[in-house]
Parts: C-alpha cells; structure tokens; sequence
C-alpha cells in the first residue's frame, strides 16, 4: 500500500480544474486500507519511512506534502473508515505500534490519547512528533472554550500545512526542498478555496446556519461572519435537550431559516426531527474528521470516497451546502 497524491500533476485539486478523483491507485492512507478491529489493534505495518496522522485532515495534509516521488515518507490516517476522529479510540496495541512509525502528526487538545501518544513519544525520542497545531492559537467560541477545530478554517489550515511540511523536512532532510515546493503548491490551492468560501458569503441572503450535530464550525463565523447555531456540543456523544432543540426551532422561524445541517460522520436523528418540525430540507457538512466508504450517499446522490482530501470535502461538500443554506445561489 502506497499513500500518493491525488494525481499526478497537482498537490491537491484547484477551482479550476477540480473533479471528483476516485480509483484504485489511491485508496491510499490507512484510511482506505483497514477493515474491521480487533481486541488486539490495529496492524499498521508502520516503519521508519511512515507518518502517521492522527485523524482524516491531517492525514491529507500530509500525503499533498509528502508527495508521490521516490523515497518520501508514506502517510498513514489511524483512524478506520467510517471512524469520527473526535470520538474514535484506538486499542492499546495500536497506539503502541505508532512507536514503530518515523514521524507522528497530531494537534494539541483534539484528543486525549493523541496528546498522550505524542508526550511518550517525544520522550521516547525515536519518532518525530509534528504537533500541526504549533502556533496555531485557539479561541474560546460560542461552542467551547479553547475551541481547537482550526482546521475547517482554510486560512488557518495554511498555518497547518506549513507546520506539517516543517516537520517531514526535519525528519526526511534529503527531502526538504521537495516537501516545501509540494507545500506551497497546496497552500495555493486552499487560498483559492479560502476565496471560494468568500465569494459565497458575499453574494449570500443570509449570515446563519443550523447545524443539528457535533459544531465543529465556529472557526468559520470568525473567519466569515457566519453564525452557527447547534443545539449539540462538540462532542459526537453530545444530545440536545428540548429547550436546547426549541430554540434553534425558533432562531430558524425569526431569521428564515430553510436547511439544517448535519456532521456527515455522525447519526443524523436531530436533523431528520428538526427538518420534520420545521418543514426544513437537509444538507449534509463535513469537518473532515471522517472517511466514508460510499454508503449511504450523505446527501441526495452524493456518495463520498474513502480517499477524499481535504478540498473534495470542501468542493463536493461544504460550498455547495453553505451556497444553498445561505441562499447564494
């Protein structure tokens, strides 16, 4: 199994020439690799040549820097397909096999088992541990404090990539220049994308939008002005009480609210309940914090891939919900 990039002749995929990429060749990181777990973990088959990313974002931002040439490191995303990487856990024996990995790629706070994973390994010494987070500072959002959800936002995930990019030069010095021009490249892409996102919100009717799971999109009403009302909190486990449910039925009436959306990783059963009190439609989102094998479609047709990076789940997903539920269109 090799982790390459999702073609040969881009770091990511731009507004300009973006398709949906899919095939054999690369049902690539872990993600698309894994079946089932058992009592015993997961066998990740990780050397010293393999970087392992502690959920599905990190683990595209590390395959669009490490790249497709010859010798680079290979990414690995721990987190099985169909997985929430803010809920999932690995077993014991996984964990312990990250030790075998050349480098680990996680961010501060997302996790209890990865900040711990990264405080034995830094003290281990033989793994490199790129905390892509680094410098990155969160802020106390109407979701949580310390909100740490800096990746949905596509400025921030810059700051991400670099640190990511940092990090594999570190470790794999032979490769720096590479990794570096495969950085800036997909930094370009994720501009264009931040632009994208933009352009919808200036030509859009409304500024809220009702997102009835896990709220891991306040990083975009400081970013874009959007206001995010969720009657859940930031955990996948989080339920909402009636009050709680009540009044985003009423943010919904005053401010003309026609869509709820949903976390595409998480049981969509609020949503359903809210759409039906509400005579609302339902759209899909995701923070890319999940990998889906193509069942169920998430959305009317739209089935996702184990494969998608970072910008399919942006293009194929985000946009196209926030253009409707923000009447841009």
């Amino acid at each position: 199994m090799n982790s390459k990039k999702l073609s040969d002749n881009s770091q990511g995929v731009s507004r300009r020439d973006f398709t949906l990429l899919t095939g054999g060749a690369v049902v690539a990181g872990l993600a698309g690799c894994l079946g089932g777990d058992d009592d015993d973990g997961q066998d990740l088959g990780a050397d010293e040549n393999t970087v392992i990313a502690s959920m599905p974002a990190l683990w595209d931002f590390t395959r669009q820097v490490a790249g497709d040439g010859d010798d680079v490191v290979e990414p690995l995303d721990i987190v099985p397909v169909g997985e929430h990487g803010h809920d999932w856990n690995p077993e014991p024996a996984t964990v312990e096999e990250i030790d075998h990995a050349g480098g680990f790629v996680y961010m501060r706070d997302f996790a209890s088992w990865q900040d711990d994973a990264a405080s034995q390994l830094e003290s281990d010494g033989d793994t490199m541990v790129i905390d892509a987070s680094e410098g990155i500072d969160f802020f106390d959002s109407p979701a949580e404090d310390n909100d740490e959800h800096w990746w949905v936002d596509p400025v921030y995930a810059q700051d991400g990539i670099e640190n990511i990019a940092d990090g594999l030069a570190e470790m794999d010095p032979d490769n720096a220049d590479y990794y570096e021009e495969n950085a800036e490249a997909f930094i370009e892409d994720v501009q264009e994308l931040h632009e994208d996102f933009e352009e919808i919100v200036e030509r859009a009717e409304l500024t809220s939008v009702v997102v009835a799971t896990h709220d891991s999109f306040q990083w975009w009403n400081r970013q874009y002005g959007i206001d995010v009302y969720s009657p859940v909190g930031t955990s996948p486990d989080d339920s909402a009480t009636p009050q709680e449910v009540q009044e985003v039925e009423e943010v919904m009436e005053d401010e003309g609210i026609e869509h709820v959306l949903y976390d595409v990783g998480e049981p969509g059963k609020l949503a359903e309940s809210l759409a039906e009190e509400t005579g609302a439609e339902i759209l899909p989102l995701s923070p890319i914090e999940t990998q889906i094998d193509g069942t169920p479609p998430v959305g009317g047709d739209l089935v996702m891939e184990p494969d998608w990076g970072y910008l399919e789940h942006f293009y194929k997903i985000n946009l196209p919900t926030l253009e409707t539920a923000l009447q841009a269109e």
